[in-house]
């Protein structure tokens, strides 16, 4: 039997992009009380850190410094600005006073070339901007775009210039979303036995495996993982908050009781009000769907031993509700007594 609380035990927390990744969602239009409601229900939840876009635009900056008054005295979460390997992205985030900076970088040479770089001369800028952030007090993540369909070495060259220049952590992204469960337990262990820094996972949710691919990171090595509420972000979005955490109670429900999951669904709700939509059925935060039984065989067994025999956790941990679809035609016999009798028994 696997000990999931030795496989946990390198786990240091999420980095929640619904201000970043999540407002790349086409129908995310979040005005500033938006995203000082989003932020709040972020920090209710007890993340650990919350991205934010690049503070080189006048207006991200604004939106930045109200975020960080939103922050009070408090140490959590700590903010990172995700920004491009330029010096002046740099000192617009210093100014912004964030706490760190996820530097995006590339191993596509196409890209390089369009930029007017070669791999030596961007990893050469990569060092004397992690510099230039350092002796600003700023902490320093490092990522690499398509990191699984990149050469490894070619993507291994950009970490080590990371870490030998001072970063604190480095980042992988599933960018294409299209990267398998194998792929991502051999890349990720490749990668943790050779840096001693960090490991954050980003996985998009093209073939819609980002919250697998999460998890089975986790388990090869890495230390954080990228995530949204409801799993918005670009396209079909990115590891949705609540999946993830719910997986993290499942195989260790001490390490995700440093959330307070049972805030999921309200933030979950809040967010898709924001952009227009439902909480998409297959989220555990769905109040329509995340937690319904309809069949008679589940509901028969419901009544005689409890929840436990369908549900993976109880709806209260996520703050979601119960639902008992009865009297349609594959619902079987199950009364609104019996239904009734169950939900005081167990809520």
């Amino acid at each position: 039997m696997i000990n999931h609380s030795s496989v946990l035990a390198h786990f240091k927390g999420v980095v929640d992009s619904t201000l970043r990744e999540g407002f790349q969602f086409a129908g995310a239009n979040f005005s500033l009380e938006d995203q000082r409601e989003i932020f709040d229900r972020l920090v209710l939840l007890g993340v650990e850190i919350v991205e934010v876009g690049n503070p080189v635009q006048p207006e991200i900056r604004e939106r930045i410094a109200a975020l960080r008054r939103r922050r009070g005295d408090g140490d959590r979460p700590r903010l990172f600005a995700h920004i491009r390997n330029h010096e002046r992205d740099i000192r617009a985030a210093a100014e912004c006073a964030v706490d760190g900076v996820s530097v995006l970088c590339t191993a596509d040479v196409e890209r390089l070339a369009a930029m007017g770089l070669t791999p030596d001369s961007s990893r050469e800028r990569l060092r004397q901007n992690i510099a230039l952030a350092l002796s600003f007090g700023l902490d320093v993540r490092v990522g690499v775009e398509d990191f699984f369909g990149r050469s490894f070495r070619d993507c291994l060259d950009i970490y080590e210039q990371a870490e030998s220049a001072g970063a604190t952590r480095v980042a992988l992204a599933d960018t294409l979303g299209k990267a398998q469960g194998w792929e991502v337990a051999r890349r990720v262990g490749a990668l943790r036995r050779r840096t001693r820094l960090e490991i954050e996972g980003h996985f998009h949710n093209d073939l819609g495996q980002a919250v697998s691919n999460a998890v089975i990171a986790v388990r090869a090595g890495a230390n954080w993982i990228s995530a949204s509420l409801l799993g918005i972000g670009e396209r079909t979005g990115i590891t949705p908050l609540s999946s993830f955490l719910a997986n993290l109670y499942v195989l260790d429900p001490d390490v995700a009781r440093r959330y307070r999951m049972e805030e999921l669904t309200a933030a979950e709700g809040l967010v898709s009000h924001l952009c227009g939509i439902d909480v998409p059925l297959h989220l555990i935060t769905s109040p329509a769907n995340g937690f319904a039984h309809k069949a008679g065989i589940h509901l028969d067994a419901l009544m005689k031993f409890g929840p436990g025999k369908y549900e993976p956790l109880s709806p209260r941990i996520v703050g979601n509700v119960r639902r008992l679809v009865l009297h349609s035609v594959i619902s079987g016999k199950t009364s609104d007594v019996q239904a009734r009798e169950f939900e005081q028994r167990f809520g």
